[in-house]
C-alpha cells in the first residue's frame, strides 16, 4: 500500500519576503513613560481616597456585625481572616463597577483622572471588565499589583497592563 503524505508547505518567502522592522521602530509605545510617572502621585490619592471609602463603608458593616452579636463577638485569626478577605472582596467589586459604568472611580474623579484605551477613549464593555480582573489580579497579592507602577519602566499597574488600558488626566 503507498500511502501519501497530507502535509502542506507554506513558503514564508511568498507571503512576506522580508521582515519590516521600520514601521515598528517609528511607532509610538502603549503609553509614554514620563507622562505615566507625573500621575503617580496623583494615583496614589485617588487610591487612597478609594480605600478610604470602601473602608469606612466596610466598617460601617463591621460596627453592624459587633452590634448584632454583642455577647458572642470575638475576635480570632479565622474571623480576622474572613474580614480580611471581606474587605478585599468588597475593593474589587468597587473598582470592577465603577470602571463599567464611568471609567473612573470616585477617588479618580476627584484627582481628575479617567481609564482610557491606548486610543484616549473611554472604556468599552470588554476593556473595563479586563481591567476589573486586572484590579482583581492587583489586590490579591497584596497590592502589590498597585506599587508595581513605581518600579515599571512604563510606570503602569497590573491593572493596566492586563487590560492594554491606562490612566489620562482630564
Amino acid at each position: 500500500m503507498d500511502r501519501k503524505s497530507k502535509r502542506t508547505v507554506i513558503s514564508i518567502q511568498e507571503y512576506q519576503p522580508e521582515l519590516d522592522f521600520e514601521e515598528a521602530e517609528h511607532s509610538q509605545p502603549f503609553t509614554f513613560p514620563e507622562y505615566q510617572r507625573g500621575l503617580l502621585v496623583s494615583r496614589l490619592a485617588a487610591g487612597a481616597a478609594d480605600f478610604a471609602i470602601v473602608g469606612l463603608i466596610y466598617c460601617v458593616f463591621i460596627l453592624a456585625t459587633y452590634l448584632e452579636m454583642q455577647d458572642s463577638f470575638s475576635v480570632d485569626r479565622r474571623v480576622a481572616g474572613v474580614y480580611a478577605v471581606g474587605f478585599f472582596v468588597l475593593l474589587t467589586i468597587y473598582f470592577f463597577l465603577f470602571m463599567i459604568s464611568a471609567s473612573q472611580t470616585p477617588g479618580m474623579k476627584r484627582c481628575q483622572l479617567m481609564a482610557v484605551t491606548p486610543e484616549g477613549i473611554p472604556l468599552d464593555l470588554r476593556r473595563a471588565c479586563m481591567r476589573g480582573f486586572g484590579y482583581l489580579v492587583s489586590i490579591l497579592p497584596l497590592m502589590l499589583g498597585f506599587l508595581w507602577a513605581v518600579i515599571d519602566p512604563e510606570h503602569l499597574t497590573w491593572a493596566d497592563k492586563v487590560s492594554g488600558t491606562y490612566i489620562k488626566k482630564i
